[in-house]
C-alpha cells in the first residue's frame, strides 16, 4: 500500500502542480500581454510626442517669422510715417515761403500806394497854395486896377 499511496501523492502532486504551472503559465502570459500593450502605448505616446514637439517646433518656427515680418513691417510703416511727416513739413514750409513772398509783394505794393498816396496830397496842398496864391495875385491886381482907376479918374 505505501507504494500506492506514494504513487497517489505523487499523482496528485503532479496534477496539483500541473494545474497551478498553468494557471502560473496563464498569468505570466497574460502579464507577457499586457508588457507588450504597454511598450506599444508607450511607443505610441512617444510617437505622439514627438510628432507634438515637431509641430510645436514648426509653429514656433512660423511664430518667429511672423514677428519678423511684423518688425519689419513696423519698422517700414515708421519709416513712410517719417517720411511723410517730412514731405508735409516740407510742404508747410514751401507754403509759408510762398506767403512771405507774396506777403513781401503786397507790402511793397502798399508801399507803392502809400508814396502815390504821399506824392498826390503833397501835390494838392501845392496846388492848393498856387490856387491860393493866384486868388490872392488876382485880388492884387484887382485891387491896384481899381486903385489906378480911381487915381486915373480924380
Amino acid at each position: 500500500m505505501n507504494k500506492k499511496l506514494t504513487f497517489t501523492v505523487t499523482v496528485l502532486a503532479g496534477l496539483m502542480f500541473g494545474a497551478g504551472a498553468t494557471t502560473i503559465a496563464d498569468n505570466v502570459w497574460q502579464g507577457h500581454q499586457n508588457i507588450v500593450e504597454t511598450k506599444n502605448n508607450i511607443d505610441k505616446l512617444t510617437a505622439k510626442i514627438h510628432a507634438s514637439k515637431s509641430s510645436l517646433s514648426d509653429l514656433q518656427h512660423q511664430l518667429s517669422d511672423a514677428q519678423a515680418q511684423y518688425a519689419a513691417l513696423k519698422q517700414q510703416y515708421g519709416n513712410d510715417m517719417a517720411n511723410k511727416d517730412a514731405q508735409i513739413q516740407q510742404k508747410i514750409v514751401e507754403g509759408q515761403q510762398a506767403v512771405a513772398q507774396k506777403q513781401a509783394e503786397v507790402d511793397a505794393k502798399q508801399q507803392t500806394i502809400n508814396d502815390l498816396t504821399s506824392q498826390l496830397e503833397a501835390a494838392k496842398q501845392a496846388n492848393n497854395d498856387l490856387s491860393q496864391a493866384i486868388k490872392d495875385a488876382q485880388s492884387i491886381k484887382d485891387y491896384s486896377d481899381q486903385a489906378v482907376k480911381s487915381v486915373s479918374a480924380k
